[in-house]
């Protein structure tokens, strides 16, 4: 099928090859996610990096074997600069990229290299998506859901998109008991900052960095050790990503330090939760992915069951 075909309302707009639904008055509650991947869209692309990180990450994160996506239908819910929606479009898969924010045109810019009929790049809200149901073989959201106003209806919501037989894998912070983050400095640091603009946040972030920088190096010659003990340092430390490249240790500290501190809505979640949501929604073989980092949590809809048999979203 053409991708334009899950598609269940017009655009509002259609800007430099996005199409646009969001309005004026709907608010975007993800505009620092616009800034972040306009300023760093490249940096995690493994095009440019030469790395296989986002490859791994998305592979141990989804649980998809390399050879399962040749053909397949998926939804990048959250995209970003694109840097999951390249991986699976290497893998040759055909992708819907959905965001809120304004980082969709960075990631139409990341997959221009691309068959053009291979990929369509959307500006929407992942809790109301104009999309028909069932209409991918898979869905993935990385990173994502906790920065929706309601986590567990977005994956509710994401479930709904996926068809008999197909997957919905999520990556979310998770939320622990007891939960050690309130003695980090980024937790007391962004209740502080949270009401400041992005720009502002932006130079704060800068300053941390440049501030944690040499400590956060040092640390990392500790190995796992060391990266442990930089999570209560006010940066984030990204050292290991980039060992022999000082510059790439910066720029990545840089943006992950601004992503900290940056998003209205940051919701861990507890793994229970989180499985319960899935198969509230109808997915069954519901688990958590022992390869990944974090909590992934992937689902399957049953092949005999159709999604519009099951619970509908609130």
């Amino acid at each position: 099928m053409k991708l334009e075909e899950a598609l269940t309302r017009p655009p509002l707009a259609r800007r430099a090859g996005v199409l646009d639904f969001i309005g004026d008055d709907d608010g975007d509650y993800c505009a620092n996610f616009g800034l972040q991947w306009t300023r760093f869209r490249s940096v995690q692309l493994d095009s440019v990096s030469g790395s296989q990180e986002s490859h791994q990450r998305f592979v141990s994160e989804t649980g998809w074997h390399p050879d399962e996506l040749r053909g397949k239908v998926l939804l990048d819910a959250g995209c970003g600069s694109g840097r999951f929606a390249e991986v699976a479009l290497e893998l040759g898969a055909r992708v819907i990229a959905v965001d809120m924010s304004e980082a969709v045109h960075a990631c139409h810019r990341s997959l221009e290299r691309f068959p053009r009929e291979n990929w369509l790049v959307l500006r929407a809200d992942v809790l109301n998506l104009p999309l028909r149901r069932e209409a991918f073989d898979g869905v993935y959201s990385l990173g994502v859901v906790h920065h929706t106003p309601d986590p567990l209806k977005a994956v509710r919501v994401l479930a709904s998109f996926v068809r008999p037989g197909g997957r919905l894998a999520v990556w979310v912070y998770e939320r622990r008991s007891p939960d050690f983050t309130v003695i980090q400095p980024r937790r007391w640091i962004r209740s502080m900052t949270r009401r400041w603009s992005d720009q502002r946040k932006l130079r704060m972030a800068r300053v941390l960095t440049l501030v944690g920088f040499p400590i956060g190096w040092a640390l990392s010659r500790f190995g796992r050790t060391g990266e442990r003990v930089a999570h209560f340092l006010p940066y984030a430390a990204r050292h290991h990503l980039a060992p022999h490249d000082f510059s790439r240790q910066w720029t990545y500290s840089l943006m992950d330090t601004f992503d900290w501190y940056g998003p209205r809505y940051e919701l861990p979640q507890c793994e229970s939760d989180v499985m319960a949501a899935m198969h509230v929604a109808g997915l069954r073989q519901v688990r958590r992915l022992g390869e990944a980092r974090g909590m992934a949590i992937v689902g399957e809809a049953p092949a005999n069951e159709p999604a519009a048999t099951r619970e509908p979203v609130e």
